[in-house]
């Protein structure tokens, strides 16, 4: 098993680590990206671990999500040996923006 990241999904993730060392510094920048590599290490051992993400649930492809923190969700999809993290989403956004994202 691999992990790719969009490039959608890496753009929002940059924005995110510029909000974050802006308003908390570079610590918590590093807090965050230890999560993220938390969570993709459980996503490379047991892929299917993290639930499927139900706003997501009506697509042909099963999405899953991983909570990084309060506020972000990491949705990524299963495709053979390819885990693809597709989005970085701000669970503080209204559901249908996460339809739209992806």
């Amino acid at each position: 098993m691999r992990i790719e990241i969009s490039p959608k999904a890496r753009y929002q993730l940059l924005k995110i680590t510029d909000y974050y060392a802006e308003w908390g510094g570079m610590r918590s920048v590093e807090r965050l990206l230890d999560k993220i590599r938390e969570k993709q290490e459980r996503m490379l051992r047991f892929p299917e671990s993290f639930p499927p993400e139900p706003l997501l649930a009506e697509r042909r492809v099963t999405y899953r999500s991983a909570i990084i923190n309060d506020y972000y969700k990491m949705i990524y999809r299963i495709d053979g040996d390819v885990i693809t993290i597709s989005a970085f989403w701000d669970m503080r956004m209204h559901p249908n923006r996460l339809q739209q994202m992806i």
